[in-house]
C-alpha cells in the first residue's frame, strides 16, 4: 500500500500508481497555507490509479478542501473514513468505479465521467452529476484511452450504473449540443492546445450510452431534493420513502421503475419518453404517489406499462399521451414483476380494472374527459375478463364493446347498422318474393329501403299482408330491434362529451 500526503495547491500530473494508493489528508499539510478561492486544493491530472483510497482522520480548520481528478483512470475508488465536513470532490472526464460512503462529505461532483461497471454513493450530503457536450475535449480523451489501449466506442458502450443511497441533495443533468454541428470543431478562442479542438457527439454515439441510475431513500433521512433534467437513461429506478421533492423533467428513459416509493412532498414528472420503443417499460409497483404530477408523459410510446397495487391519491395527469384505442391499451398491465410478463397474478384482471378506474378518476379530476373515457372503455374490457362476473354482465359488456367501443366510437354503430339493415332488407325482399324471381329489377325497391329502416313503418309498407311469408314479420321485427339498438348506441357515443 502506497501512502501520499499531497501539498495544497500543488498539481500532480501524469502519474501512474501501480499499487494501491491512500491519499491521506492531514491537518499538518495546511500549516501556513492561505485559502485561495477558485482553485482546487488538491489536483490530479491524467493520472492512473489501481485502487484509490481517500482518507481523513481529523477535523481540519480550512475554509474549503477540494480534490479534483481530471482525465484520470480510477479502477477502484474507496471513500469511507472522512472526519472533517468541508471536503468536496470533483471528477471531470474520468473513468472510475468503486464507492463513497460517508455522511461528512460536503459534496461530490461528476462531469463527463464514464463509470466502469458500478459506482456506489451512500449518505453523501450533495451529489451533482452532469454530462456537458460543450466541454468534450478529444485530445485529452484520446491520450487517456491510448494509455489504456481501448477505443472510445468500446468505452461508451459499457454499462454504467450509478447507485445512490440516502443522498440529501441530488442533481443529474445533461447539456446537449443543439446546433447542427457534429464531430470535431475548432475552438479558436482557447489558448491551450488540449482545449482548442472540441467534439459534438453524433446521434448514433449518444444511443450507445447505457446509463442506469438507481436511487433509494430511507424514511429516517431528511432528503431535500432530487432533480433530474435533460438526461438520457437506459433505466431509472426510484424506491423508498422520500421526504424531499422529486423533479424529473425533459428526460428520455427506456426503462422506468418506481417500486415501493412513497412521497411526502409529492413528485413531478414532466416530458418523459423512451429513447427507443423496443423493450421499453414503465413499472409502478406498490407505491403511494399522492400529490404527484405526471405532465406530458408519452405512455403510448412504451412497449409495456405495469401499475401494480399503487395508490394515486391526488395524483394529477395532464397532457399525457395515452393510447388511441383499447387494443393499444393492452400494453397497460398489472404485473407483480414487469420483467416476467408471462407470470400474471390470480386477480390480474381485477387489479387491472381497479387501476384503470383510479387513473380515470384522476383524469376526470383535471377535466380531461377525452382520456378518461378511454380508460373507462379499457376498464370495462378488463371487467369482462374477471371470472366471477355473471354471464349476462359479460354479454352486456361484450355487445357494448363490439357495437360502439363502450361509447367511444360513432363509426361502429353506423357500420353495424348499415350491414344488418342491408342484409335483413334483402332477406325481407326474398320473403315477399320481390327479388330473384325474374331478371327484371324494380328500382323503386331502393327507395323502399328507407321505409324499411323507418322504425314507424307499417308492416304492409311494400306489399299487402296476404303476400307475407312465414319469415316476413320475423325479419321485419328483428330489423326494428337491431335498428333501435344501433341508433341508441350511435346516440350514446355521439353524446360522450355530454355525459357526467
Amino acid at each position: 500500500m502506497q501512502l501520499l500526503e499531497p501539498t495544497p495547491y500543488n498539481k500532480i500530473v501524469d502519474q501512474d500508481y501501480l499499487q494501491d494508493l491512500t491519499i491521506k489528508i492531514t491537518k499538518q499539510v495546511f500549516e501556513d497555507i492561505m485559502f485561495t478561492d477558485g482553485r482546487s486544493t488538491f489536483s490530479f491530472l491524467n493520472c492512473k490509479f489501481k485502487k484509490l483510497i481517500i482518507e481523513n482522520e481529523e477535523d481540519i480548520e480550512f475554509k474549503n478542501i477540494s480534490l479534483s481528478f481530471s482525465s484520470c483512470y480510477i479502477e477502484e475508488l474507496e471513500l469511507k473514513n472522512i472526519q472533517t465536513k468541508n471536503i468536496s470532490i470533483l471528477f471531470h472526464s474520468t473513468l472510475l468505479s468503486g464507492s463513497a460512503d460517508n455522511e461528512n462529505i460536503k459534496s461530490v461532483h461528476f462531469n463527463n465521467c464514464i463509470i466502469l461497471g458500478a459506482l456506489f454513493l451512500m449518505r453523501i450530503k450533495s451529489i451533482h452529476i452532469s454530462y456537458t457536450e460543450e466541454n468534450l475535449f478529444p485530445k485529452r480523451w484520446s491520450r487517456m484511452l491510448q494509455n489504456l489501449s481501448v477505443s472510445y466506442i468500446d468505452i461508451i458502450k459499457r454499462k454504467q450504473d450509478y447507485r445512490i443511497y440516502d443522498c440529501l441533495e441530488l442533481s443529474f443533468s445533461s447539456n446537449e449540443n443543439t446546433s447542427e454541428k457534429r464531430g470535431f470543431y475548432l475552438r479558436s478562442y482557447e489558448s491551450q492546445k488540449d482545449y482548442r479542438i472540441g467534439y459534438f457527439l453524433t446521434d448514433e454515439e449518444k444511443d450507445y450510452f447505457n446509463i442506469n441510475l438507481y436511487i433509494k431513500y430511507s424514511s429516517e433521512i431528511d432528503h431535500k431534493e432530487t432533480k433530474i433534467i435533460n438526461s438520457r437513461f437506459n433505466s431509472l429506478s426510484l424506491t423508498g420513502y422520500v421526504k424531499g421533492n422529486i423533479s424529473i423533467e425533459n428526460t428520455k428513459i427506456n426503462n422506468w421503475y418506481i417500486r415501493d416509493l412513497s412521497t411526502e412532498s409529492g413528485a413531478s414528472f414532466y416530458n418523459i419518453s423512451p429513447i427507443k420503443t423496443i423493450d421499453s417499460k414503465i413499472e409502478i409497483h406498490k407505491s403511494n404517489l399522492d400529490k404527484s404530477w405526471f405532465d406530458n408523459i408519452a405512455f403510448s410510446s412504451y412497449k409495456l406499462i405495469s401499475f401494480y397495487r399503487t395508490k394515486f391519491g391526488k395524483t394529477t395527469f395532464t397532457s399525457c399521451d395515452f393510447p388511441s384505442n383499447s387494443t393499444s391499451f393492452e400494453n397497460f398491465t398489472a404485473l407483480e414483476n414487469v420483467h416476467y410478463p408471462e407470470n400474471k397474478p390470480d386477480k390480474y384482471y381485477k387489479d387491472q380494472y381497479e387501476i384503470f378506474l383510479q387513473l380515470k378518476g384522476q383524469l376526470e379530476g383535471t377535466g380531461n374527459f377525452y382520456e378518461s373515457q378511454k380508460l373507462q372503455a379499457i376498464s370495462n374490457d378488463a371487467l369482462m375478463k374477471i371470472e366471477d362476473i355473471s354471464r349476462w354482465d359479460k354479454f352486456i359488456l361484450f355487445t357494448n364493446s363490439l357495437s360502439n367501443n363502450h361509447g367511444l366510437s360513432i363509426a361502429r354503430p353506423l357500420k353495424w347498422f348499415a350491414l344488418f339493415s342491408f342484409v335483413l332488407y334483402i332477406l325481407y325482399l326474398i320473403s315477399v318474393r320481390r327479388i330473384f324471381i325474374d331478371t327484371n329489377f324494380d328500382p323503386t325497391l331502393i327507395g323502399y329501403y328507407f321505409s324499411f329502416i323507418d322504425l314507424t313503418h307499417r308492416n304492409d309498407f311494400l306489399v299487402e299482408k296476404r303476400e307475407f311469408s312465414a319469415w316476413t314479420l320475423s325479419i321485419d321485427y328483428i330489423n326494428k330491434v337491431l335498428t333501435s339498438y344501433f341508433i341508441y348506441q350511435f346516440i350514446s357515443a355521439f353524446r360522450k362529451y355530454g355525459k357526467k
